[in-house]
């Protein structure tokens, strides 16, 4: 350890097991890490523990939901696995589900590698994605929490103003605008993160569910989609709402969704869009109308991404647009 770093402080999990049972001794020979068993991950918060560590040692040890039940309790806090390494499917949904680090643990030479991983985690969190998006998720929802307390004492305080109309609408609409703003920068930083859960769910019900919330007088919907994806249910309602809603704000007269051979598709009988704006759309703030803000494609595309999805824009037959969602 060098001169001036701190002793990270470490929470571990199921080390008792029998395939890593050597894992406590041979990082107490280790400067600069402290490991400290818990019954109950979630317990585990960062006023406490610096990061977490858990065997995976199956049936014994189900390390994955050990992982999700300390990001529910911290999402910030840096949490890697050990074990012997031999299920590649195990460890690709704990890496994809956000784990910050996986071990191969083969004998006590690896606690070098371990201790290792374990301070860097700490030192520089930047290099864990999933421990900063939580980061930055803590901080937006603050910001944007606390910057509307004073938007809601300019629009209270524009009532009682007596200026010109012109300018009074002018100034309202810039505050609810702000307003807006801040409602998809929440929005933003929290499809940013790792999907959470996954499990069955039929698509015609969440279009039906998401087009009640977003449907208007002067659009209709068909629905032709049978399908059931193993996905994030909340992942996916937010990706038909922006689609929903952009074919709505856009002049859809009746909106299609449906089943393809790679996933689904949302179809609108709108204007459509020119080929040239089609990556444009997707680009953060891009709008094309007087409400909204620009935000729908682009928050429905970095939750696609996160789901490890694809989307891809085009014509329908109609003449309007098709938005392509490739589901893996």
């Amino acid at each position: 350890m060098s001169p001036g770093e701190q002793t990270v402080r470490v929470a571990s999990y199921g080390l008792d097991s029998a395939s890593v049972s050597d894992i406590h001794p041979a990082l107490a020979e280790h400067d600069g890490v402290d490991v400290t068993a818990v019954a109950d991950p979630a317990s585990v918060t960062g006023d406490a523990f610096d990061a977490f560590l858990v065997a995976d040692d199956p049936p014994d040890t189900d390390a994955l939901d050990a992982f999700q039940r300390v990001r529910a309790a911290d999402a910030a806090l840096p949490v890697l696995a050990v074990g012997e390494g031999n299920d590649g499917d195990r460890i690709e949904a704990m890496l994809a589900a956000g784990l910050s680090e996986y071990v191969a643990w083969r004998d006590q030479d690896s606690a070098p590698e371990l201790a290792a991983k374990l301070r860097t985690s700490v030192r520089l969190p930047w290099v864990d994605g999933a421990a900063m998006t939580g980061r930055w998720e803590a901080v937006i929802r603050s910001l944007a929490h606390d910057a509307k307390n004073p938007l809601n004492v300019v629009s209270g305080r524009l009532e009682l103003v007596d200026i010109d109309e012109t300018h009074a609408d002018a100034m309202t609409r810039s505050v609810r605008r702000v307003d807006s703003l801040l409602g998809e920068l929440s929005t933003v930083v929290q499809v940013m993160g790792p999907v959470d859960e996954s499990e069955p769910v039929a698509l015609d019900d969440v279009v039906r569910e998401v087009w009640a919330k977003v449907a208007t007088t002067d659009s209709t919907l068909a629905v032709e989609a049978e399908q059931t994806i193993a996905t994030d249910p909340e992942a996916l309602r937010t990706i038909l709402t922006r689609l929903l809603e952009n074919a709505v704000a856009h002049g859809g007269e009746t909106v299609t969704v449906t089943d393809t051979d790679g996933g689904f598709a949302v179809a609108d009988d709108g204007p459509g869009i020119p080929e040239e704006d089609w990556e444009a759309v997707f680009e953060q703030g891009y709008g094309t109308t007087r409400e909204g803000e620009g935000y729908g494609l682009f928050v429905a595309e970095w939750t696609a991404t996160a789901l490890g999805w694809d989307i891809e824009l085009g014509d329908s037959e109609s003449g309007g647009t098709r938005v392509d969602v490739t589901v893996r």
